[in-house]
This record gives C-alpha cells, structure tokens and sequence, in this order.
C-alpha cells in the first residue's frame, strides 16, 4: 500500500455523480458524521483503483471508507497531527494545493490576449530613469530628480538633451535615451504598459519599476516585422586594411566560389558566430544594434548578402537565412500563455484571483491611522493602531510598515497594499468558501496522516523477520508449495493483510459506528 494510493488521484479532473438527494449523513464515526458528498466524490473519484470488482458497489466500497475514517480517526487522537514534520509537509502541500485557486482563468486569458495584440506593433520611445539604489530608505530625492526632469522638457526642453543631463541610464549619454523599436515582453512589464498606454509626442507621467523612477516619450508606432535568422561576417576596425579586407570578401561572395558559411568560418572576427557558419539565430527588433537591424530587415528574400556596411563593431556582411511573420493568435496562444505565467507578468497571473475577488470584499480605512503615512512621520513613531479591516480581519499599521520596506508611501501602494490583505483573507477562508479545494485538502490531510499510522501499525512490523517467520509457522499449512526464503514475498504480503485486518477488528471495537442504513439504500437506488 502506497500514499499515493491513500491520497487517490487529487489531480484528476472529477467526475461528480449527478444524484438528487440531498446531502445527508451516511455514518458517523463516535458522533463524527461523514455526508454523502464527501462519500460520493472519493468513491466516484476512485473507482479506477479498486483492483477487486467486487469492492466497487456502494455497499463495498462503504466499508473500505468506514475503515479508512476509523484509522483517520485513530491517528488523530494519538496526536500525529500534532507532529512538526506532518505540519510542515501539509503546509507544503497546502501552498501547492492553493496556487491554482489564486489565478483567474479569464484575467490570465486577458493578458495573453493584450500580449498578443501589443506584439501587432512595435514601439519607438526614449526614456529617462532615475535609479534607486539597493535598501535605500528614503526614494524622495530620486522622485524629485525625476520630476524636475520631466518639468525642464515640460518647459520645452528637448528630451535627448534632458536625458543626457539627468538619465541613470549610461547608453543616454550617447542615444539621448532612444531606446529604438521594440515590443511586447521586450521591457519590464510596467515599462511595456507605460509606452503602450502613451501618447505620441506627450511626455508620460511618472512611473516606477524595479529599477527606479522613469518618464518616457513615445516618438513612433509600426507594424512589427516580425523574426528572421541571419548570418553575418565582421571584420573589426581596428586598422585601415580593415575596410579593403571586407570588400575583398564581397567581392569573393560574388564570385560563388566558396559558401558564405565557409567564408565566415574563415574570414569573421566574431568568433562565437564564425564557428557557426556566421549564424546569430532568431531575431526580432530592438535585438541588434540600429545600423546592423536596419539593414537586415531590409533584405526581401531568404539569400540575399548585404553589401558591406558599419557598426560600432566593425564592418558587416549579412545573409537573411530565414523569414518569420508574425504568426496568428491561436499558433502563438500556447508560447504567449507560457510567456505571461513566467516572465514579469508572473506576480501578477499568481495573485489574479484578486481582481476578480475584490468588489466582494468590503474594506474599511482608518483615515487616522493613515495620516503618519501620508504626511511621513510613519518611520520615526510607535505604530499599533488598527489601519484597515477586510470583512472581519483587523490591520495594523504595522502591517503596511512591513509592506513599504524601504519604498515611500503612496495612494497605489496602499491599493496594492489592500489587494494583498484581500488576498490573505480569501486564502485563510477559502476551504469554506470552495467546496473543491476543502474536499481535495481534507484528502491530502487525511492521507498523509494515515500514512504515518499505516507505517506504525502495519508496514514497519511487517519487515520484521522473527514476525514473519512466526506467522509462517503458524500457516504452514497453507503454504505447501515451499520453503520460507522461497516465497517470503508472498507470506510478508499475508501478513501484512493479517497485521491490517486485526488492526481493523480493534479500531471498530474502541470506536462506535453509526450506518445510516436509509441513506445508504438511496445511493444504491442511485446508482442503478
């Protein structure tokens, strides 16, 4: 017997019996009752791994389940579920367990849907950022530098120019903050909502990600060009042969004398592609360096050689390998699907559950209690008074001090800050909300825990050699066929059985069960 055969098959989609009756006691274990749904959903659930037919009629598989609910019962006033190491892998489990009712399907459905539209168009846009550096405590001077750019372009000064005086960003020094074309998953999440949500020519107000405060301009919208696979082959600058060496090798690729792959692997300095032949693989836009891009996205068929031309890395021959468009909806949902579950939409696809959720709770703020947050005083006072209530859990500052770590405060962080103890409330009630997953944790609970009686009672003792030889002697009638070592597999197996049913006869004479025979009659009647 194996835990994995306790616990039944928790994964599989259920197949719940579409009976009338209403959901009566079927037994009870010393006034403990079992209902009829609990009953019907492990019996329909694990009708497929019952190996004897004769077991899987109602009346059957009943007494295996009274059986099961009197070894649960068993374990639990000898306090197994008690023990540290049974609570740390049940809150294991529960963490596992939970984590698909935390996501909402149609919010997920939704982001790979933008995900799919935003990767239609490819965006140009500069940016400015003002870092924040690691645990720092106070982002007030950061916000204020921000701000002051965005007003000096505000005032009409020219956004590259901004961007070289104020921009964290070293490549600002030389591009003014051009970040060129790119697209969907190309940038940080909030990054990529900024551009996508901005207008064309305006300044965007002022947003934050991991990486610091940041405005941005959007200078130009294009249909995206989709992916193509190049090969190059580069010579550096580095002297002025440099220039003549590239055309020599143009020059020989015209000739067809030798394969453009056999050239790079030759001729290029960019060793890592050259052993390739020249490959660079797969790319989109805003992958390569703008001379290099350009040019390649210029070339129309699958073949064609670039003239030479030059880079910040030297000069450049190129071959377009292979074009690929970009492909409709339903041939890239599984990529996108997979793409917004792990990328930076992740945190969010997590915890999704919340924007469905979030109008069913009330939540009430203590305006008082806020007021060291907002005027700023919330670092350097004693904080104990209730900040917020969500339905009947309490707040307290403290809560919101813990969440705000070294960020300041701010009207979407308390927002962000309210979704969060949303979520912790429907977490902490959600097997008595959602019938499924209190069905599927009371199995995994009891599972486990019978798991630890099952060792104790039956398996542990039946490795015992000095047990098993005595219950051989004991039926060596029945075992006519040979000697011990020879078939010990088969009378450990006996006596474990043994060892399983006597263990059975004792749990039902220390426990009272109650069948409520009527009931019990329904379900038949039910199922034929």
């Amino acid at each position: 017997m194996q835990l994995k055969y306790i616990l039944g098959i928790l994964v599989c989609s259920l197949s719940l019996s579409s009976f009338s009756q209403e959901d009566e006691v079927i037994f009870s274990v010393n006034n403990e009752p079992t209902t009829t749904s609990e009953f019907l959903r492990v019996y329909n659930k694990n009708l497929s791994v019952v190996s004897d037919d004769s077991q899987k009629g109602i009346k059957n598989y009943l007494e295996l389940y009274v059986n099961y609910k009197l070894k649960v019962r068993q374990a639990r006033d000898l306090g197994l579920d008690t023990v540290t190491a049974y609570k740390k892998e049940l809150e294991t489990y529960k963490r596992q367990l939970m984590e698909p009712y935390l996501k909402d399907d149609a919010f997920v459905s939704k982001l790979v849907k933008e995900a799919y539209e935003r990767g239609l168009v490819e965006k140009n846009a500069s940016h400015i950022l003002v870092k924040l550096p690691p645990m720092v405590k106070d982002t007030m001077p950061a916000y204020e530098k921000i701000t002051e750019a965005r007003a000096a372009i505000l005032n009409g000064g020219a956004f590259d120019d901004i961007a070289k005086q104020y921009s964290d960003d070293e490549s600002a020094k030389s591009n003014g903050g051009n970040l060129g074309y790119f697209s969907v998953f190309d940038m940080v999440y909030p990054f990529e909502n900024a551009v996508y949500n901005a207008k064309q020519g305006e300044v965007s107000n002022i947003f934050k990600t991991r990486f610091g405060y940041h405005i941005v301009m959007l200078h130009d919208t294009r249909k995206a060009l989709g992916e193509l696979q190049a090969s190059h082959i580069m010579i550096e600058t580095d002297s002025a042969e440099s220039r003549d060496r590239i055309d020599a090798i143009y020059k020989e690729l015209l000739s067809g004398t030798k394969s453009f792959e056999q050239i790079a692997k030759e001729e290029s300095e960019d060793k890592f592609s050259g052993e390739k032949g020249g490959d660079l693989g797969r790319f989109g836009s805003g992958r390569m360096v703008k001379e290099f891009e350009e040019v390649v996205f210029s070339l129309k068929e699958e073949g064609a050689i670039s003239k030479p031309f030059e880079t910040q890395f030297g000069w450049h021959i190129v071959k377009l390998v292979k074009k690929y468009p970009v492909e409709s909806f339903e041939k890239q949902k599984k990529e996108l699907t997979a793409k917004v579950k792990r990328g930076d939409r992740a945190s969010i696809v997590s915890n999704s559950i919340v924007h469905k959720i979030k109008n069913n709770y009330e939540v009430t703020v203590n305006k008082k209690a806020l007021e060291p947050f907002i005027n700023g005083t919330w670092r350097t006072i004693e904080l104990n008074d209730e900040l917020l209530t969500v339905r009947d859990m309490s707040v307290s500052q403290l809560g919101l001090k813990d969440f705000l770590e070294d960020k300041e405060y701010a009207d979407f962080e308390l927002e962000k800050f309210k979704n969060a103890q949303i979520l912790e409330y429907y977490k902490a009630h959600l097997e008595e909300t959602n019938p499924e997953y209190a069905a599927i944790y009371r199995e995994y609970k009891e599972g486990l825990l019978l798991f630890e009686l099952l060792q104790e009672k039956v398996w542990n003792k039946a490795k015992d050699t000095v047990a098993i030889k005595g219950f051989y002697d004991k039926n060596r009638i029945k075992y006519t066929e040979g000697e011990f070592d020879e078939i010990r597999g088969e009378v450990s197996n006996d006596y474990q059985n043994y060892l399983e049913k006597e263990w059975i006869k004792e749990l039902h004479s220390t426990y009272k069960v109650v069948v409520n025979e009527g009931v019990v009659l329904k379900l038949i009647e039910g199922k034929q």
